[in-house]
């Protein structure tokens, strides 16, 4: 189970939805121990609202990442094709988890089982940005995930 990459002393800090558009496309949550710290190890939940194929996935991706850390573009063709080799296709109640491990990279699992790994830091950094950047699109989801505001 996926739980098991989490230690049993963290906690949600945090989950809303992200809607893009009139389209709910997953509830996301943040786990972290005690209070979540960027430096330290935390995992964001995603449970998906609606089918969505993994190349789609791997596009919104890079181009976020893109937009938020343009100093970054120099790895995303090489972080867009490890992330096609390990995120499957998703459809209505399907998990992914990415376990942030600052300093190191992000391990990913599905609900059942490990999917893989990108160890950078810089990939773990700049993948992060994309829900709890200043300047992510889904300012409420942040807001949400941080705990700052209730849903």
């Amino acid at each position: 189970m996926v739980t098991d990459c989490l230690h049993a002393d963290w906690r949600r800090c945090g989950s809303g939805v992200f809607t893009w558009s009139v389209f709910k496309l997953y509830r996301a949550s943040l786990y972290a121990p005690d209070y979540f710290d960027p430096a330290k190890p935390f995992a964001l939940d995603l449970l998906y609202l609606r089918t969505i194929q993994a190349t789609q996935i791997v596009e919104t991706t890079m181009s976020e990442i893109e937009r938020l850390r343009p100093s970054d573009s120099l790895w995303l063709s090489a972080w867009s094709v490890e992330l096609l080799k390990i995120l499957p296709d998703v459809k209505l109640s399907d998990r992914l988890i990415g376990l942030f491990l600052p300093l190191q990279g992000v391990k990913f699992f599905s609900a059942r089982a490990p999917l893989g790994d990108v160890m950078s830091p810089e990939f773990a950094s700049a993948f992060a940005a994309i829900w709890l950047d200043p300047q992510t699109r889904s300012q409420t989801l942040r807001a949400a995930l941080l705990g700052l505001e209730q849903e």
